[in-house]
Parts: structure tokens; sequence; C-alpha cells
């Protein structure tokens, strides 16, 4: 079941479309005023500067789209086999842009999933998109784990920025522990239960939503269990696609000129993390993602102000992806509903068509 028949009711996905509508519209004005407060000059430094090395570095970026694309599809599997990747990617570059001027990624993942739900059932692809996130965090704080320490044992990091790092790592380390055993014992299980338990919720109430979300849960213990074919090669995917990132972080600081050696790159590719989710907290990180990747690269040996232009570049890229983004977003939401639309003909013909039999 693709979620086909849901679309010959007209106004079965009417909410889905508003929002899709305002959170388009939303973010394209967005975009618009951060590429004006940006200012120009600063874009045509970066264009100027790293010259055609930019394509390159944007073109990883779009292959790593691609590549976090490939790992949801998968995710979705058996039911995306009737699914077109396409449509797949447009949902994740869409999200992705959205991502980009709303902190906390909550919009931008409801996106993924109105854009989504009319291709394949909705437990479905919740369900994706969550595995997707967890997976990719789960990655993301390994890597950190590993080489912070590394880095903080080869480099003396400037105070005010351990004391950052030494936080975000007590605070990461609890939340990846409690998430683990959250999605182990059953996460909507266990968030029913102790609604139930604080008489939030009536007896019958918790009985229907756990036979509701009953399927939601065993498709995330599936990244435990890691007993799917589809989660195999989502994590395929998923490890593809931060070779690919690394890639593009590495040709990043060639392209500025930084002397590469094996502590700055474990710097930049574990605290750097750390930085660009601390900043995340604010549209691009201004002026936090600035200073803190100034005195990471100070103390990695590399001149404070590449840090700064790296910082710069980084923000350009995300640019041109959210751009890329919202135009992949306006094609695919134009041509879904000229697909709704089409069948909504074709079933009032049916329909009319029915009715003149019978009447005859």
């Amino acid at each position: 079941m693709t979620g086909d028949k849901d679309d010959e009711s007209p106004s079965h996905h009417f909410w889905s479309h508003l929002f899709n509508v305002v959170v388009f519209v939303g973010g394209s004005t967005a975009l618009v005023w951060m590429m004006h407060s940006l200012g120009w000059d600063n874009a045509r430094k970066v264009f100027v500067d790293v010259g055609a090395w930019f394509i390159l570095i944007v073109g990883l970026d779009v292959l790593g789209m691609g590549l976090d694309a490939g790992a949801i599809y998968a995710f979705m599997l058996p039911e995306a086999q009737n699914v077109s990747y396409w449509k797949v990617l447009a949902a994740q570059a869409s999200g992705r842009a959205i991502n980009i001027f709303v902190p906390g990624g909550v919009v931008g993942e409801a996106t993924k999933i109105t854009m989504l739900v009319t291709v394949c059932p909705r437990d479905r692809v919740v369900s994706s998109i969550v595995l997707f996130n967890l997976a990719t965090f789960y990655m993301s704080v390994a890597i950190v784990l590993i080489g912070v320490p590394i880095t903080m044992f080869v480099v003396d990091l400037p105070h005010s920025l351990e004391v950052i790092v030494l936080i975000a790592i007590a605070i990461l380390v609890p939340i990846v522990i409690g998430l683990a055993i959250i999605v182990h014992r059953g996460a909507t299980g266990s968030v029913i239960s102790s609604l139930r338990g604080m008489r939030v919720i009536s007896k019958e109430r918790a009985t229907s939503w756990r036979a509701k979300l009953g399927k939601l849960d065993s498709d995330l213990q599936a990244l435990h269990s890691d007993h799917t074919p589809g989660t195999k090669k989502a994590l395929i995917f998923l490890v593809a696609e931060r070779a690919v990132s690394w890639t593009a972080t590495i040709v990043v600081l060639a392209t500025v000129g930084v002397h590469l050696h094996p502590t700055l790159v474990i710097g930049v590719l574990s605290v750097g993390v750390l930085i660009s989710w601390i900043s995340a907290v604010v549209p691009f990180g201004l002026g936090v993602a600035d200073g803190s990747n100034y005195a990471l690269f100070s103390a990695l040996g590399a001149a404070g102000a590449n840090g700064v232009f790296v910082t710069l570049l980084n923000r350009a890229r995300t640019l041109v992806i959210a751009l890329i983004g919202f135009v992949i977003m306006a094609i695919a939401h134009f041509t879904n509903r000229t697909v709704v639309r089409q069948r909504h003909r074709s079933h009032a013909a049916r329909l009319a068509s029915v009715s003149t039999t019978t009447i005859a």
C-alpha cells in the first residue's frame, strides 16, 4: 500500500498542502533576508577567494544529501519498493532547507513527513525519519566522543572553549544513553506508560494509543536489532554520507590554505561538530561559530582568521543548499498537486460514469 488511495478524497491532504505552502513561503522569505543580512560583499569575497573549488564543495554537499535520502528510503523498506527515490530526495532537500532557518529541526522534519504521507503509510514515514535522525545522531556523537579526547590530549584548547566542550559532552552522553534505553524499551510505549502512571490519560486511551503506535516502536527498535535488510542498507548510506562530508570538509580546509595534519583534521571533525551544534541555537550560528572557530583553529596551529573564513564559506554553502532545497520543494509540490488534481478528476469521472450507468 503506497497511500495512493488516500488521494481519492479531494480534501484528504488539504492541511498537509497548506502546511507545505506556508513553510515554503516562510522559508523562502527567510532565505532572502539571511542573504541580505550576511552581506553580498562577504559572499563575493568567498566566491572570489575559493573560485571553482566552491562548485566541487557544493557538489559534495548535494551528493551527501542524496545519500541521506537513500538512507531514509532504505529505512522505509519494504513499503518503499513502490515509492520513487526522487520523492524521498525532494522531501529530504526540502526539510533540510527549512531546518537551516528554524532551529530545533521540528518544522523541517514535519515538512518531510507531509511530503511523503501521500506515497507511503504515515507510520512508516514517521518511523523512517525518526530512525534516520537517531542513526545520524548516534554516529555523530560516536565521532565526537572519539575525536574530542584525542584533540584535548594533544592540543591545549583555550579555557573558555574547553569548558564549553566539556559541558557539551557531559550533556550528550546521558542523552545518548537515555535515548538508547527508551528506544530499546519502546519509545512511545514508555511515554504512554508514564502518562498513564501520572493519570494524565485514562486506561482506555492508553490501550488505544498502544494499539495505534505499537508498530512505530517495533520499527524504531530495528535500528538496535539490525535484523531488517533496510536498516543495514540505511547504515551503509549513512557511512558513505559521512565519508563524503569529511571529504568536503578537507577540501574546504585545503582551499582556505590551511596546512593539513592529523591533529587539525581530527579537531575540526570532532570539536568542530560540537561548535556547529552549539551555534545551531541561532540561524547560521551568527556571532557564535565565528569566535569559536577562531579559537579552535588558533589552538590547532592554524591562523584564527582561517577559522573565521571557513565559517563564512560554510554559511555560503548552507545558503546554496537552502536555495537548491527550496527550488526542489517548489518543483515537487507543483508536480504533486498536478498529479493529485488529475487523480481527483479521474475519480470524479469514474463516479459520474457509475452514476450514469446506474440511472440507465
